[in-house]
């Protein structure tokens, strides 16, 4: 019996020990308040929330251009932790976060949670911001943006050149791998990371978007405002494929099947750009090499030249070169010119 009790013992023991805790809340032992913005962090990221509760303000003006006339966040919490194994604990209550994530944004409870780093390494802060703030602020405006839109939406207020990105594109391109319009949505698993498919065409469709005017002219971009009317049209309430026709004259279908192929058009050229900038770089490694032997030769010939100057002067200083008077041949005179002959010139 008193084994049996011992034995129930150690197995509730192993239990509670292995049972998962949830991780315990930061403190927010720094608060900066802006009025419409709270920045809270942990100790000793006094310096980092200063700076984001600097910069937020002016992000959101940037952002607020395209969705002006749409509601925006009444208020904005922003969090900053300094790993991002802490994002979770840091999130507000039940909705979580990815580990590998530098941030997330909650746009209906107007939170967004960053972290500083990660082991190993240490994340953009400020990019990471405009970033979620973009998702926040679009969530207020389009509520029922899908995520495509979403992730290009932010990523054009945080864009980068992203090696990676362009490689995923350049694959699509020459492999035909582009993910169907009807699937991308689908196509957002949690653990997605930013070069992936997905991420890489939501990114240049939403480019395309932003870049193409009224109607189908490369040189006409419409000064951002089809763009701007596709999403405050969305804001209102209308279908996708609505807006769509409303700020651009297509709907989503035709726009798509436009970006596909201005995508591939793009970076199909990429390996004869690569090409014929590989062949411009060695010619102009051609050229300074040349010039930097001709240089080197020049000053070979310069330095030759003043070695002969300074043995002849050191020579006359000697007295031994005689001058030109005393090393002059005696000459006859010149017979003087029969006048019944033409001129001649001597020189």
């Amino acid at each position: 019996m008193r084994a049996a009790v011992i034995a129930w013992m150690v197995a509730l023991a192993l239990v509670v020990v292995g049972a998962p805790t949830a991780a315990a809340a930061p403190r927010w032992d720094v608060a900066i308040d802006r009025g419409a913005i709270t920045v809270v962090a942990e100790a000793g990221l006094e310096r980092i929330a200063r700076r984001v509760a600097d910069r937020a303000p002016r992000t959101l003006a940037a952002i607020r251009e395209d969705l002006s006339r749409l509601p925006q966040p009444a208020r904005i919490e922003i969090r900053i932790v300094a790993d991002s194994r802490d994002l979770a604990a840091a999130a507000p209550a039940d909705r979580g976060a990815p580990r590998w994530a530098a941030g997330v944004a909650y746009p209906d409870l107007g939170v967004v949670v960053l972290a500083v780093g990660r082991p190993g390494g240490r994340f953009d802060v400020d990019k990471t911001l405009d970033h979620e703030l973009a998702h926040l602020a679009l969530g207020a405006a389009v509520p029922n943006a899908p995520r495509w839109l979403h992730e290009g939406f932010a990523w054009q207020f945080a864009a980068d050149l992203d090696w990676s990105r362009m490689e995923t594109l350049a694959g699509m391109a020459w492999f035909g791998s582009v993910i169907p319009l009807d699937q991308l949505v689908s196509a957002f698993p949690a653990d997605e990371l930013p070069a992936s498919r997905a991420y890489a065409q939501s990114y240049d469709l939403v480019r395309y978007l932003v870049g193409r005017g009224r109607y189908v002219d490369r040189d006409d971009d419409g000064d951002r405002y089809p763009w701007q009317e596709f999403l405050y049209e969305l804001g209102r309430g209308k279908s996708i494929d609505d807006a769509a026709r409303a700020a651009y004259g297509a709907d989503l279908d035709e726009l798509f099947a436009e970006w596909k192929t201005d995508m591939t058009r793009r970076y199909l050229m990429v390996p004869a750009t690569l090409f014929a900038t590989g062949l411009w770089l060695l010619a102009a490694l051609l050229l300074v090499i040349g010039w930097w032997r001709r240089r080197r030769r020049a000053r070979a010939i310069l330095a030759r030249w003043g070695a002969i100057e300074a043995e002849a002067e050191a020579r006359r200083a000697a007295g031994e070169v005689a001058t030109d008077d005393d090393a002059a041949e005696p000459s006859e005179p010149e017979p003087p010119s029969d006048p019944n002959q033409p001129p001649r010139w001597i020189n």
